[in-house]
């Protein structure tokens, strides 16, 4: 249980009601459960603010029109499910600072022509937060091999993620933390189960290109950061050699925001530290969300 209370002890939106979190039930004939059709948008809060609202909105859009999920909320009304999530959990949300906010929909139980939709709140684990963004993790490049278009395309936001799931059992070998990366089918690297990646060359930041990966929502505001304080951002393949052989290796993502990889599990026993261009963009991102506050 986190020190800040408990997840199940908030009240969630499930298919038109509003329940315990700990009430949420997936049918077993549900097909998000059958075949792993599920469409998700995770966000989270900087200052008691939603972060992002409308890129993230965006994606699920694309991400909903693809798995042709039809009877969903529109915007204005999920932005009001949003507000009344965080109405009825105030005192809950109160007890634990910043939180995250998840919603998701299923194609719905075969035959019922209906979509299922939640939405909930969870925990930010505010010490690994801290900790990632201070000391760094450890990044294992894995030979796990990322789905190809024709399969999925990557833009996608899902829950169809075994991939994901195996490259981090490999690389929690070497860590407990560790994040595993995922290649190309030419052995470039694209992205972890909860981090897009860049390195930095020569002050210059250099990330995979824009159809091998999620398009991140913490990475788009990264660029934006980037260009604000003159540093120049380039998409291109990123080998193996040359990402192991980075100086700064950087990871954003929901939760943490920006944080960066201090080692890389089974090529050096070397230690990276937070290095300058990593640091301007905390100051830069940290700026614009308190800013927003």
């Amino acid at each position: 249980m986190s020190p800040r209370g408990s997840t199940a002890s908030h009240v969630s939106f499930f298919c038109g009601d509003w329940i315990p979190y700990a009430e949420i039930r997936l049918s077993p004939d549900d097909l998000g459960f059958r075949q792993g059709v599920t469409a998700v948008e995770r966000l989270r809060t900087y200052g008691g603010n939603v972060f992002s609202f409308p890129q993230h909105w965006d994606r699920w859009q694309r991400t909903t029109e693809y798995l042709k999920l039809a009877g969903l909320p529109g915007k204005a009304e999920t932005e009001a499910l949003v507000a009344e999530l965080f109405h009825r959990n105030v005192d809950w949300i109160a007890a634990q600072g910043d939180v995250g906010i998840t919603w998701f929909a299923t194609p719905g139980i075969i035959g019922a022509c209906r979509a299922t939709l939640g939405l909930h709140l969870n925990q930010i684990d505010h010490v690994r937060v801290h900790h990632r963004r201070e000391q760094g993790q450890v990044l294992l490049v894995t030979d796990v091999v990322q789905p190809p278009d024709a399969t999925w395309p990557r833009s996608l936001k899902v829950r169809s993620r075994i991939h994901y799931y195996h490259a981090d059992q490999l690389a929690r070998q070497y860590d407990t933390d560790a994040s595993g990366i995922l290649v190309d089918a030419d052995g470039t690297v694209t992205e972890t189960s909860i981090a897009n990646l860049a390195i930095v060359e020569e002050g210059m930041i250099i990330s995979p290109l824009r159809g091998q990966i999620l398009g991140g929502i913490t990475q788009q505001a990264m660029e934006s950061v980037a260009q604000q304080q003159g540093l120049v951002w380039r998409k291109e393949r990123i080998s193996k050699d040359r990402f192991v052989a980075a100086k700064e290796i950087l990871c954003m993502g929901t939760d943490t925001g920006i944080w960066f990889a201090r080692q890389i599990a089974g090529q050096s026993t070397d230690l990276r530290k937070a290095g300058p261009v990593y640091q301007a963009l905390v100051r830069g991102f940290d700026q614009r969300v308190n800013a927003a506050t």
